[in-house]
């Protein structure tokens, strides 16, 4: 076997150039509406009708199709008629669509300071527009080393999760009797704008509240401090 190395000296000149590919950039292209695209966006354009928001709220408040329970995987991926999840219309998922992984748990605090009441949020790490939109909150068990004081300090935040909760639910009752009165009242997309951003208000300042209640009680909980000699 011959191996032949070849070896070619010459001079490698780089240019650095910007290219800029997206729309609008500084150096990239330009591109603006057409004139009949421009007329299609000044048409007017229909809401949802009433079966299509019904849908939509029967859709997310199916615990099945929520993904900490389907695991990516949901029993409905397509149905023939709206509001229909049951029957031979539905269309189940034949594989997960991506893996689910859980939100990250937040690490203990130092000394052995016992963990609050976990704080309900938004599927996915996105802000809450609604009630539904938010897990209910649970219980971690402190771990301070002092089992009497562990059973006190798990009491204190069953009291408080059961409080929390019980504000999530009326909530979100409310929020769905809400919906369906604007359904019944064809609000249009104004009136039904109106409505989510009122929803998406009222879901954020309870959780503000809540969060400011598990912070009190975190402070409450937490070890003193140690003492200087």
């Amino acid at each position: 076997t011959i191996i032949h190395n070849t070896y070619i000296d010459r001079t490698v000149i780089i240019n650095n150039v910007n290219h800029v590919s997206y729309n609008g950039g500084q150096g990239g292209i330009t591109v603006r509406p057409t004139p009949e695209q421009e007329r299609v966006a000044e048409l007017r354009h229909i809401p949802p009708v009433a079966a299509q928001q019904q849908h939509m709220q029967q859709a997310r408040g199916n615990p099945e199709l929520r993904a900490t329970q389907n695991q990516g995987k949901p029993p409905i991926a397509a149905t023939s008629r709206p509001t229909e999840f049951r029957g031979q219309g539905v269309v189940a998922a034949r594989e997960a669509g991506a893996p689910y992984h859980a939100p990250p748990k937040e690490a203990a605090a130092p000394n052995h300071a016992p963990a609050a009441a976990a704080l309900g949020s938004g599927r996915g790490g996105t802000p809450a527009s609604h009630a539904t939109d938010l897990e209910p909150h649970q219980v971690t068990p402190p771990n301070t080393g002092n089992p009497k004081l562990d059973m006190k300090y798990q009491k204190q935040q069953q009291q408080l999760v059961d409080k929390m909760n019980k504000e999530h639910e009326q909530l979100q009752q409310r929020q769905e009797m809400e919906h369906q009165q604007a359904q019944q009242r064809n609000f249009n997309q104004e009136q039904m704008q109106q409505l989510e951003q009122r929803h998406q208000q009222q879901t954020q300042e309870m959780q503000q509240h809540h969060t400011q209640q598990i912070e009190d009680l975190q402070r409450r909980q937490a070890p003193p401090p140690p003492r200087q000699k």
